[in-house]
């Protein structure tokens, strides 16, 4: 059953068929739709460069690194 209600958090009025005090916009607005991990990718500096940079230091540090998955066995 549908019932008219009216949100409190914008006051708009919406018909509602659960118990929820908030219209469909205002509660979409509190769900965090980001992530947590893998930030790094995409602010500052790319994989790549990260990837040069480590290949450096190793060469550097006298190691020799190889990238993972560079050739196919």
């Amino acid at each position: 059953m549908m019932a008219s209600t009216i949100c409190s958090e914008c006051g708009e009025g919406f018909q509602q068929s659960s118990a929820r005090s908030t219209c469909f916009r205002c509660h979409v607005s509190t769900i965090r739709l980001g992530f947590t991990h893998g930030k790094a990718d995409f602010h500052g500096e790319t994989f790549r460069e990260r990837q040069v940079e480590q290949e450096r230091v190793a060469a550097a540090a006298g190691i020799k690194a190889e990238r993972v998955g560079e050739r196919w066995v």
